[in-house]
């Protein structure tokens, strides 16, 4: 876990001013992450899969997005991976 967190820590939150290889490298971070949690997960989650995969095919699209769009996209992964965090946190008490 301390792995995923360092991972994190390195990934701008306030990214506009990135260039776009530089979002498409933040981009890419994020979906690796995503996907370690997902492959990591209890239960098989077939429409996470095919999400990440989908956003993995537009990358270049979404690192040329205007700067509000860009931030909305990271804000959204961001929760998205809050969200696996918590309910793997959960299902881990849970299982104790």
């Amino acid at each position: 876990m301390a792995d995923r967190s360092r991972r994190s820590a390195s990934i701008p939150v306030c990214s506009s001013g990135l260039s776009v290889p530089e979002r498409q490298i933040a981009l890419r971070q994020i979906i690796d992450e995503l996907q370690d949690l997902c492959d990591g997960a209890s239960d098989r989650r077939p429409v996470l899969h095919h999400l990440l995969q989908t956003v993995r095919e537009s990358m270049v699209s979404i690192a040329r997005a205007d700067d509000d769009c860009w931030e909305d996209i990271i804000r959204e992964l961001f929760r998205l991976r809050a969200m696996m965090v918590r309910l793997e946190t959960d299902t881990a008490i849970t299982c104790h």
